[in-house]
């Protein structure tokens, strides 16, 4: 019997109910958010790093005297760099929509007071039953809150439920890939990955040691750790392997920007005008995307080694 203790379940309408009181003083940090808010922040430094994995000939502006590191080496790790921010930027995208569902006069707020215990106990939940145990009419919600300025009667509406349905399926998933991702949860704690170009043979045990997947890529080497059954204090540590895909990883982090966008753009335009001044503002459509298409390879798991 696992003895590790149960996180007591998430009570989403509980959460609904706070509310801070005494904060009309923050209206201008209100104002600062929505305006110095880098949401493209990772899609601009992943775009930027492509331009040296694409390119060796770069390379040399990175180095510093008496470098040693090859340029394989060197690229392998920035290729890591922008796996990792698939997981950092969605970590963002999480917060942006539970901030703005639960406290949607200051989402900011709510954002920076979310407590490590709260935020897992949410992302356990949502990871188990979905969204909808989360948000109520998840895609009414989305629909209101990613396309404000546009109602039912206008031809845009059917593109906009279309991308309302996405943007929950693509929601569901990416969390479902933060939680299984336990490389991330390495790569902050300041354990050791070990990027590299990797062959790799799965076999099947049914046969005589018949190699049915022979595949090809960048694989992630790293340590994890797990509670051993019926002990409190004794952990097992596992070197794992994950494969990933820098193409795939790119696409993810595009999207994820592109919601924050629709979440946070309206507002910093609004925010900057001044008084009276007609604003406009860009809201992306996903009404022609699919979550497969965007995580097409997958991520693949290896075998174990204890």
């Amino acid at each position: 019997m696992n003895s590790k203790k149960k996180q007591k379940p998430f009570d989403s309408d509980k959460e609904k109910r706070i509310r801070f009181v005494g904060v009309l003083p923050l209206i201008n940090y209100q104002r600062d958010y929505f305006i110095g808010y880098p949401y493209a922040y990772w899609l601009h430094k992943a775009l930027a790093l492509m331009h040296f994995i694409k390119d060796h000939s770069r390379l040399s502006i990175l180095r510093f005297p008496k470098d040693i590191d090859s340029d394989e080496f060197i690229i392998e790790n920035l290729k890591m760099e922008i796996h990792m921010m698939v997981f950092h930027s969605a970590e963002s995208l999480f917060l942006t929509v539970l901030g703005n569902y639960f406290y949607p006069a200051m989402p900011w707020f709510w954002m920076s007071t979310c407590t490590q215990n709260k935020f897992n106990n949410i992302m356990n939940l949502w990871q188990e039953k979905g969204l909808d145990a989360i948000i109520k009419e998840p895609e009414k919600w989305l629909r209101d809150i990613l396309y404000p300025t546009i109602n039912e009667s206008q031809g845009e509406y059917q593109k906009i439920k279309d991308s309302a349905t996405f943007a929950k399926k693509y929601l569901n998933r990416l969390v479902r890939e933060y939680m299984r991702h336990k490389e991330y949860n390495t790569y902050k704690h300041g354990l050791r990955i070990f990027p590299g170009p990797v062959r790799f043979q799965a076999i099947d045990n049914n046969t005589s040691g018949e190699v049915v997947t022979d595949i090809q890529g960048d694989l992630l080497e790293f340590l994890t750790y797990e509670l051993l059954q019926g002990h409190d204090y004794e952990y097992r540590i596992k070197r794992t392997s994950k494969k990933y895909d820098v193409k795939v990883d790119i696409n993810i982090i595009s999207t994820t920007t592109w919601l924050l966008q629709n979440f946070l753009e309206r507002k910093r335009v609004e925010s900057k005008a001044v008084q009276g001044q007609k604003v406009t503002f860009n809201l992306a459509l996903f009404d022609n995307l699919k979550v497969e298409d965007i995580f097409r390879s997958g991520y693949f798991e290896s075998q174990v080694q204890h």
